[in-house]
């Protein structure tokens, strides 16, 4: 009876890989922030902790609306050190956001879309969509951005977030 043998020999082997890729893709982190070179990294577990919010937004590219449940970009940057506030003027106004993710896809936004003084609306890393962990395609995190006329700054498989200065004044 050689074939049962092979059989539970492929399945301990296909096991074990399925095992391997899942603690890799626990110890990864999910989300990365990049603020003056200190890098705060955010498992998936981390982010299902933090208080998270509804939006129901059109997706574009499906033709149909869906409620989307993520943390506030906002306050995930508060968190890894981002001044926002009556502190976010001069230098400050100078900073952008730039959203990387996994598929090269790279947004830029001015660091003042995050803050309510600035902007009515609330910019979500979400790892949510009708009450389900995101597609495959799409996550596990997604950037929703509600109120763009255009939603190319929906990022899908985002890894990280970055703060830098622009601008000729941004090396004084």
């Amino acid at each position: 009876m050689p074939l049962p043998s092979i059989r539970l020999r492929s399945c301990l082997a296909l096991l074990a890989l399925v095992l391997t890729a899942a603690s890799l893709s626990a110890s990864e982190p999910a989300l990365t922030i990049v603020i003056d070179g200190k890098t705060t990294a955010y498992s998936g577990a981390d982010l299902s902790l933090l208080p998270h919010q509804d939006v129901t937004a059109f997706d574009f590219h499906e033709k149909k609306s869906h409620v989307y449940s993520g943390v506030p970009v906002q306050d995930l940057l508060a968190k890894s050190g981002v001044q926002f506030g009556e502190k976010l003027r001069g230098k400050g106004l100078r900073l952008v956001v730039i959203a990387h993710c996994r598929d090269n896809y790279d947004i830029v936004f001015a660091l003042a879309e995050f803050e309510d003084a600035f902007n009515s609306r609330t910019i979500l890393v979400v790892d949510r969509q009708d009450g389900q962990p995101l597609p495959d395609a799409l996550g596990p995190l997604r950037l929703v951005v509600p109120g763009d006329k255009r939603p190319a700054r929906w990022a899908r498989m985002l890894t990280s977030l970055e703060v830098v200065p622009v601008g000729a004044s941004a090396a004084r």
